[in-house]
Order: structure tokens, then C-alpha cells, then sequence
């Protein structure tokens, strides 16, 4: 990891705990900490922003969150389920950032049970990935939940995208997100490629904890997007190995006491395979950090990420791989 990519990481991780802070009508928070200083209805009332000067002033926006500055921000789909917030950055890129995942509640650290729901409350079968102004690709598949989020809030950060640009010149883009705003990162930054071509070969992607988003053939069909999309995974996360990583399944290695445990969580695993029809593939660069946040270079997933999860749901450390994937705790401390 170079000096210039851990720069722009910092700046995308802050943006992405960003994006977290836009929230439906009536959410109450418990008492923020960091500080709120603002916060800015979005259009109609549905949701807000909170401006959070401690993760705001650290992306490098054109302005300080004193200085009255907040990102363009919008949210769609039920229950306002989809984020994100669009915003020019000093260095003269503009910013796309996507809301994940709130985090689950998990009752007595059962996390196989949260994982279980996870996957089967979740669109998780294959669906057409096709983008607009570019040639059909036949079998280009991605994950439907993914798809129709991005589908529901493309419009909305078009048309953010616009907005800033018509009164601020930028270079490139950086997109990123965390947990599910990381998997949409893949098929946002391809829209916005199409979409936008002045930013053709400039546009750079950082996906902390990624869920795999698209059959082999999406792998193929991503193209030299590839070179500059960077994925950042935290040992002991599992996120990033769900629904099904057909490149590193982790599944098998995972045991259990009882027969019957071991039965129901082989029936599981078919039913994954068969609704994601054998899983999906990650794209661009794999970035590891060990679990005191330090960057473990030539990490390779099948042999430092995998055998880390397998070791803590094995043995239990369910509050461990619960914490691993916070992107305040986890992600955030790995770029000082």
C-alpha cells in the first residue's frame, strides 16, 4: 500500500462513516459521540444528515464542517434502506460515498444465527447486470439485493453528481462505502464511468469490508476499473466472505458439536449455492489489516483473511467477529 493510496483510504473510510449519519425521519440515535454540530433536513423531510465535524473535516471536502460545508446527501427505497452523499473534494476529485448496512443487534453473540438471517432474508440470487450507454454482456450477473439497491439510488446520485459539477470543476472520482456500501461501490462506479465519460480511467474505488458482488463474467466485464479499485478487509471479519465467495469458501472448514448442528449448516450452504448459482467474484486489489489494525503486506485471503475467520467462529469469539467489522472501530484506527 502506497503512501497516496493510504491518503485516499483515510479520506474514504472517514466518508463512508459519513454516509452513516444520514438517517430516516424519527431515527433517535444514542447520545453521539462524536458531537453533532448540524443537522440538515434532506428534500421533503424524509431523512437527514448529521454533520459529524470529527469524520466530516478528515475527508478533505472543498469546505470545513465550520465553515457551514455538508456533501449533497440523498436516501431511497423503503424505509430510506439506501444512502449516500456526493461532495468536491480539495484535491479537485469528487466523492461518492455509500451508506452500508446498520449493524446488526446480535443477541448473545449469536452470530451464526445473524449470518443465517443475513442470507436468507437477502436477495442473494443472481440477477442481469446490464449499464446503460455500454454493450450487452451476455450472462453478466450480480447480486439482485445489490442491483436493485444501486438501481433505486442511481438516479439520486446522478443527479448529485451533476449538481456539484455545475459549479465545480473535478478530476476524477473516488467512490467508496463500507459493508453493503461497499458492494455497491462495484456497480456504482461502473454506472458512473458510462455515465460520466470525462472520468473515464479516472475514477479510483476503496471498499472496506466488500461483500463480492458479481459472477465471473462481471469480474471480466469490470475491466480496467480493476487497476484502481482497492478492497480493505480487517481479520476476523466475515462480512466480506457473505453471501458466497466462490474464490475463497470458507464454508466447509467451519464445524460444530452436534450432528444435527453440523446437518443444518450443510443444508444452509447448499441452499447458498444454489441461490447465488456458485457464488461470486471479487474485483480489484485485497489490502489486510491484522486484527491491532496494521497493514500486513502480500496478505493473500486464502491464507491470512479465511483461516482467521474459521479460527474465531470455530472457537467462538463471536463478539470478536462482530467488532471486526465495525467501520468506526475496526476500519477507521487502520489509517492513522
Amino acid at each position: 500500500m502506497t503512501p497516496s493510496q493510504a491518503a485516499a483510504a483515510k479520506s474514504a473510510i472517514n466518508a463512508s462513516i459519513c454516509a452513516y449519519q444520514i438517517h430516516p425521519k424519527g431515527w433517535v440515535p444514542d447520545p453521539p459521540t462524536p458531537p453533532v454540530t448540524r443537522t440538515i433536513p434532506g428534500p421533503g423531510g424524509a431523512y437527514f444528515y448529521n454533520v459529524v465535524p470529527t469524520y466530516q473535516d478528515q475527508v478533505g471536502f472543498v469546505g470545513t464542517a465550520a465553515s457551514g460545508y455538508a456533501p449533497l446527501f440523498a436516501s431511497t427505497g423503503k424505509d430510506e434502506i439506501n444512502a449516500a452523499l456526493v461532495g468536491a473534494l480539495a484535491n479537485g476529485k469528487l466523492l461518492v460515498a455509500i451508506r452500508g448496512t446498520i449493524p446488526p443487534t446480535l443477541h448473545n453473540n449469536d452470530i451464526f444465527a445473524w449470518m443465517a438471517d443475513w442470507m436468507n432474508d437477502a436477495d442473494i440470487p443472481q440477477t442481469h447486470w446490464w449499464v446503460k450507454q455500454l454493450p450487452v454482456i451476455r450472462d453478466c450477473r450480480a447480486e439482485t439485493g445489490f442491483v436493485k439497491a444501486m438501481l433505486s439510488l442511481w438516479p439520486s446520485i446522478g443527479h448529485m453528481i451533476d449538481t456539484v459539477l455545475a459549479t465545480t470543476p473535478c478530476t476524477g472520482v473516488v467512490v467508496t462505502g463500507h459493508s453493503k456500501g461497499a458492494a455497491m461501490t462495484f456497480l456504482a462506479a461502473q454506472l458512473i464511468e458510462a455515465a460520466f465519460p470525462q472520468f473515464k480511467n479516472a475514477i479510483e474505488v476503496h471498499a472496506f469490508a466488500p461483500p463480492p458482488v458479481g459472477n465471473k463474467i462481471f469480474q471480466s466485464f469490470y475491466g480496467s476499473l480493476a487497476a484502481t479499485t482497492h478492497r480493505y478487509q480487517v481479520e476476523n471479519d466475515v462480512v466480506p466472505f457473505l453471501p458466497f465467495w466462490a474464490e475463497a469458501d470458507f464454508f466447509p472448514f467451519i464445524h460444530f458439536p452436534k450432528t444435527w448442528e453440523e446437518l443444518a449448516w450443510a443444508a444452509l450452504i447448499l441452499g447458498i449455492i444454489v441461490d447465488t448459482d456458485g457464488g461470486y467474484y471479487a474485483v480489484g486489489d485485497f489490502t489486510y489489516f491484522d486484527a491491532n489494525h496494521l497493514w500486513v503486506p502480500g496478505a493473500d485471503v486464502l491464507t491470512s483473511a479465511m483461516p482467521a475467520v474459521v479460527n474465531a467462529l470455530n472457537s467462538e469469539q463471536f463478539s470478536t467477529v462482530a467488532d471486526a467489522h465495525s467501520a468506526v472501530s475496526s476500519y477507521l484506527p487502520c489509517f492513522p
